[in-house]
């Protein structure tokens, strides 16, 4: 086999050429190596030809596809940039927020770090994504993560003193128990059975028509109803926090012990029940079981 293809390629050919416009015939002689050889170096130029032309087609997209890439990235540093900006806005509302409902700055209410500070990123992006360094980028958006959370953390325990505090002005005394007039205040006075001596009276007395509403003063849960001794029919309400009122001499009681009762709701109306000398409510305040003038906590 070899030995056919080395006396194939050593044989001679003749390539005639024959112009339309001369009529004289042009003669090649050339062996067949030669010919093989000429055919083989025009096919690689043509494919040397293709792959400078698909190596050009191909950086000129890439080139293309860089520019859109750096204008997106332009436009990520933008936001990065807003984000940044609005982070240190809430950064304000949390402080003034907390000067509001008088709260403590805290723990979770964090400073720019110093990455917020020095890098910019709507700059660095806008030069191409090559100049970005990896550590600072990473600094960069590890510090706005730390912070959102920090925000969220500061936001939450707002919301919870404002809850809470809330849930405590709801729970403290703060109303009249009775439009009537106050015929009785806290402190020592004369017996009103015209007994020799007297007492220390721990509550406030409001006088007023037969039957005349009585309302609770505060948020809480009622207790007890019923007769008590001393104070007629009564009812005791619990507002948790350390709070409790009672409400004696009462005629007739329009709640039940375990019912929720919310500040400004009839519980019971006026009378005369138990050791009175006539139609009123007799009103206390206790402050984690220590009885307090119910005047200062009228508004």
């Amino acid at each position: 086999m070899l030995n056919f293809l080395a006396r194939l390629f050593k044989e001679k050919v003749d390539i005639l050429i024959v112009p339309r416009a001369i009529g004289r015939q042009i003669k090649i002689k050339t062996r067949l190596i030669t010919l093989f050889l000429a055919a083989v170096v025009v096919l690689v130029m043509f494919l040397a030809s293709c792959y400078v032309l698909v190596k050009h087609y191909d950086c000129s997209f890439t080139k293309a596809d860089n520019q859109l890439m750096k204008a997106k990235l332009a436009i990520i540093g933008e936001e990065l940039e807003r984000g940044r900006k609005y982070l240190e806005l809430t950064q304000t509302t949390d402080r003034q927020m907390r000067q509001m409902l008088g709260m403590p700055l805290g723990k979770n209410t964090p400073a720019p770090g110093p990455e917020e500070d020095q890098l910019d990123f709507n700059k660095v992006f806008a030069r191409g994504s090559g100049d970005i360094d990896e550590t600072v980028y990473k600094n960069y958006i590890d510090n706005i993560e730390t912070t959102a959370k920090a925000r969220l953390a500061s936001f939450q325990e707002i919301a919870w003193y404002y809850a809470n505090k809330k849930d405590t002005i709801n729970s403290t005394p703060s109303i009249r128990p009775s439009k009537g007039v106050i015929t009785s205040g806290f402190g020592y006075r004369l017996s009103p059975f015209g007994n020799e001596g007297g007492g220390f009276h721990y509550g406030i007395d409001f006088a007023d028509k037969p039957d005349s509403p009585i309302v609770v003063t505060a948020d809480g849960i009622v207790r007890h109803t019923g007769w008590t001794n001393g104070f007629g029919q009564a009812v005791l309400v619990d507002h948790g926090y350390g709070y409790s009122t009672l409400y004696g001499h009462v005629s007739s009681i329009k709640v039940k012990p375990g019912d929720v009762v919310k500040r400004g709701q009839v519980i019971a109306t006026m009378g005369t029940t138990g050791m009175s000398t006539g139609v009123h409510v007799h009103y206390e305040v206790w402050v984690d079981g220590t009885p307090v003038n119910p005047n200062k906590y009228f508004k």
